[in-house]
């Protein structure tokens, strides 16, 4: 059953912490932590993210991480702008990308607000403070990583706004 209003933000920081409950990241903590930073991340380099954005940073690995489905998350009343930035940002679960080219795909193809979204997700994962926790080769491998995509990511929205009207 579709709902008739679409859920506020927090009651998808809600359904979001139900979805991802008992998992945890890299470092060991809890998984929800990374969602609501994600989301702070987001407002504050791109302070105009719309609530498309705001709802997606919440829900941006509920389809690569949960059984939840994008029908799922529009049963639960987010609309098409809302999927379709969670699908950009997720993984193809048949693997046959890279994560280089997953990133390559997203800079040229994907909605801005995806990209906007994943340098936030980006953001995040590659804070020193949270790779501090990793073993070191794992993390100068990650940070490396991370730094390439956000490079990359940060690139794409430079040249779309420099061919913007």
């Amino acid at each position: 059953m579709t709902r008739p209003d679409p859920p506020s933000l927090d009651e998808t920081a809600e359904f979001a912490a139900r979805c991802h409950a008992g998992q945890v990241d890299k470092a060991g903590q809890p998984y929800v932590d990374h969602l609501r930073r994600v989301g702070a991340h987001l407002c504050r380099i791109f302070p105009r993210a719309s609530l498309a954005e705001r709802h997606a940073a919440w829900l941006h690995d509920v389809l690569e991480d949960t059984p939840v489905t994008a029908q799922d998350l529009g049963q639960r009343g987010y609309g098409d702008d809302v999927i379709a930035l969670v699908q950009a940002v997720t993984k193809d679960p048949a693997g046959t990308q890279t994560y280089a080219e997953r990133i390559e795909t997203l800079a040229r193809h994907g909605p801005d607000g995806a990209i906007r979204l994943k340098i936030a997700d980006l953001t995040d994962n590659g804070d020193p403070a949270r790779l501090a926790a990793l073993p070191p080769d794992q993390a100068t491998r990650l940070a490396r990583r991370y730094d390439a995509a956000r490079a990359r990511l940060w690139a794409a929205l430079d040249a779309r706004t420099r061919r913007a009207p």
